[in-house]
């Protein structure tokens, strides 16, 4: 019996009529979609986003968001009922679509304690364990290195940032931190433990009124951190219940599990340290230029190789190979490659051997990655394989262009206004069949998506001075008007300097054949020669 038949069956056994259960999709720690989750197993889906639920039947429905529309239709067994949302939807909402009122649902302990809330607003709820057979996860290497970033601690070392903590919350004791991206931040420790992610995994215990501090992960550093013990991970429950005082944390980062073995859980009302953690110093700035650098010479020296013939399991394995020689530890997350029309589907990541690169082609690229000291990179650019592309794919590149544009050039800070200034240069190709349909942009750190700023459309951020950020507007569709299915995205990281204009982490230009002068103003024109000139193109071929 194959492993999806087993955890059906097993679901089959414990669940009653009118009873759900919902399928675990993330690691507990990275908080990322991994394969084998229960989720993949049960319905072959690989997205980053994605929830669902089965019934006592066997029956599966699974839920998605606007970026995974074309993708779940790749990889969803033919078995699971889909539910595309809404631009607009979110998964507790759209469950409700389904399920009636008090339904029981079972979730698994290592829900995030905000989810379990969320959804026993609407649901019974019970809690189940996994049994260790359905927890096999591929990506966690348990035995990886653990080292310091020199970037991260050369400006402001452990010590200063912990004193910054206790100015914060003057009125707190004790203090747990499950985010791994602020971990990171206050110790400087990475390791590359899991695919895609130079975090650790770990929690955080601050005892601030007694400068006391320990870091639990599965591996106990040899690195010395000042004033900093460290234990093993599998005794954090036993001595976080053991301490009869308050003990705050965020409830955005907290599990299930952990929240229970705490004996006086209090809240953090406002979470300071996403945002402290989001500003970058002038030496993870540095370092940012730099990593970007070496991106941009794998990138060029992937598009000498392009030949006719290729396919797209062939161009990954040639692109990530460059991305290694050229100075990357590994890539930062799951390349995106896509050739002619699966260029349309957003996330597109299946790569099919059978997809051939030949004349007249786009092939869009969303790549990057994780450099020496753990901060991840990111860029999307599409090209064009040939000599006279179709006027549709100009008048397409060249509009996501102008969005581009128009975004990096001003100094706005209100993250919601800036997709929609975006989306105003994009929305009248809809007609034509062609959609935004993803957020324009999203912080950039530790982590590939990590916030803040968010850039989207119910963003209530206001962009800062050395946040880093990506900006990458797209058109994805099938043309009306000449039946050509594509998709577009243009994607630059960037930073705001003291006067909020955007700088640029890349330098790499944009695809000149695809682009119509004449669709461009005397200001976008200015900015575009602008650009193209300073791409480091001496340095990289």
């Amino acid at each position: 019996m194959t492993l999806r038949n087993k955890q059906i069956e097993y679901y089959k056994e414990i669940l009653k009529e009118n009873e759900f259960l919902l399928l675990k999709s993330k690691d507990g720690f990275f908080k990322n979609h991994y394969i084998k989750s229960p989720l993949n197993v049960l319905t072959n889906f690989s997205g980053t986003e994605g929830e669902a639920i089965i019934d006592c039947r066997g029956k599966i429905r699974l839920f998605v968001d606007t970026r995974y529309h074309i993708l779940v239709d790749k990889q969803a067994f033919s078995d699971i009922e889909v539910y595309k949302m809404d631009f607009s939807e979110w998964f507790f909402g759209a469950f409700q679509k389904f399920y009636k009122k008090n339904s029981i649902l079972y979730v698994y302990d290592d829900i995030s304690l905000y989810e379990y809330m969320e959804l026993d607003k609407y649901f019974d709820l019970r809690r189940y364990s996994l049994k260790k057979e359905f927890l096999k996860n591929d990506d966690f290497n348990k035995k990886a290195q653990i080292f310091v970033s020199s970037s991260d601690t050369k400006d402001y070392g452990f010590n200063y940032k912990i004193e910054k903590l206790k100015t914060l919350y003057p009125k707190i004791s004790k203090m747990l931190i499950f985010n791994l991206d602020e971990i990171a931040y206050l110790t400087g420790l990475r390791s590359f433990q899991t695919k895609y992610s130079s975090l650790l995994r770990s929690i955080l215990y601050l005892d601030l009124k007694n400068s006391s501090y320990t870091l639990f992960s599965d591996k106990i550093p040899k690195i010395k951190t000042e004033n900093l013990k460290y234990n093993k991970l599998k005794y954090f429950k036993d001595f976080i219940n053991s301490i009869d005082d308050e003990i705050y944390f965020d409830i955005n980062s907290i599990t299930l599990d952990n929240f229970l073995a705490v004996k006086k859980p209090r809240e953090i009302k406002q979470n300071k340290l996403p945002l402290i953690t989001s500003i970058k110093p002038k030496s993870v700035i540095s370092h940012l230029l730099n990593a970007n650098k070496k991106l941009d010479i794998a990138i060029y020296n992937f598009k000498k190789k392009l030949k006719k013939g290729l396919n797209e399991v062939e161009l990954v394995e040639i692109f990530e190979d460059e991305l290694l020689k050229a100075g990357a530890k590994c890539p930062s997350f799951k390349t995106i490659l896509a050739l002619g029309e699966n260029s349309a589907s957003i996330h597109y990541s299946t790569y099919d051997k059978n997809k051939i690169l030949n004349d007249e082609m786009l092939l869009l690229l969303d790549c990057g990655g994780y450099y020496e000291e753990g901060y991840a990179t990111d860029i999307t650019r599409t090209f064009y394989f040939g000599k006279n592309p179709p006027k549709i794919y100009k008048t397409i590149y060249t509009a996501v262009l102008k969005a581009f544009f128009a975004v990096y050039l001003s100094n706005e800070t209100d993250a919601k206004k800036l997709h929609i200034l975006a989306n105003d240069y994009l929305k009248e190709y809809n007609n034509d069949g062609f959609f935004f349909n993803h957020g324009l942009g999203h912080g950039i750190g530790t982590s590939c998506h990590q916030n803040p700023p968010r850039l989207s459309l119910t963003s209530l951020d206001i962009i800062k001075p050395y946040q880093t950020h990506s900006i990458e507007p797209g058109l994805y569709g099938k043309s009306k008007s000449t039946n050509l299915e594509f998709g577009v995205r243009l994607e630059n990281c960037v930073y705001s300097d003291l006067d909020y204009k955007k700088r640029t982490l890349s330098k790499f230009p944009f695809e000149d054949i695809l682009i119509d002068y004449s669709m461009l103003n005397q200001k976008e024109k200015n900015a575009l020669v602008e650009w193209q000139n300073k791409a480091e193109l001496n340095e990289c071929i």
